[in-house]
C-alpha cells in the first residue's frame, strides 16, 4: 500500500501507463491498495474517488483520449472526437470498477455510469469500437478491440454485485 499512496497523484488519480490513462490507473490504483489491506474509507481511496467523480460527463460516463497519456493530464474534452459527447465505453467501464472496489456512496454517479453503458449497448449485444484505448510508451497507442465488450460487461456485473437493486431505484 505505501507504494501506491506514493505514486498517487495530487489531484487523488494514478497514472494508466498501458491505457489512455487515468481512469484505467485508478481502478488499478484502488485495487492495488484494497488488495494491500487498506480500507475503503482510506483518505487515498477517498481522494480517487472524489476524482473519478469529477471527471464524470453530463450524459453518465467518463471518457479520456491518447491526449491524457501523453500530456499526464485528464483530456479536458474526453472523447469527444471518437466517443459519445465526450464519453466512452471503456473509461466509463474502468471509471465504474474503480468506484464500485471503493463501494464509493454517490450511488447516483454509479447508476447513470451503469445506465450511460446500457444505453451505448448495440442490438446485436456488443459495445461500439470507439477511440484508442491501449498505450505503451506514452506515445503509441493500441486499438483492443475486445476491451469493447470485456470492461463494460465487467463492470455491469460489479455494480450489480456491489450495489444490487439500489440501481434500479429512481433518482
Amino acid at each position: 500500500g505505501e507504494f501506491m499512496r506514493s505514486i498517487q497523484r495530487e489531484d487523488g488519480s494514478w497514472y494508466g501507463s498501458w491505457a489512455c490513462c487515468f481512469c484505467y490507473g485508478c481502478w488499478f490504483g484502488i485495487e492495488g491498495l484494497i488488495k494491500a489491506g487498506e480500507s475503503h474509507n482510506s483518505p487515498a481511496i477517498k481522494k480517487c474517488c472524489q476524482f473519478l467523480l469529477s471527471q464524470q460527463r453530463p450524459n453518465g460516463g467518463w471518457g479520456e483520449d491518447f491526449t491524457s497519456c501523453y500530456d499526464k493530464d485528464y483530456a479536458k474534452n474526453g472523447m469527444e472526437s471518437y466517443g459519445d459527447e465526450g464519453s466512452g465505453v471503456v473509461n466509463t467501464a474502468w471509471a465504474l470498477m474503480a468506484l464500485s472496489a471503493a463501494k464509493c456512496s454517490d450511488v447516483d454517479a454509479i447508476r447513470r455510469g451503469v445506465h450511460y453503458l446500457m444505453k451505448r449497448q448495440l442490438d446485436c449485444g456488443d459495445w461500439p469500437q470507439e477511440g484508442i484505448s491501449g498505450v505503451f510508451n506514452r506515445a503509441c497507442g493500441i486499438t483492443y478491440t475486445a476491451y469493447r465488450n470485456v470492461f463494460p460487461i465487467w463492470a455491469l456485473g460489479r455494480c450489480v454485485a456491489t450495489y444490487g437493486s439500489i440501481l434500479d431505484e429512481d433518482r
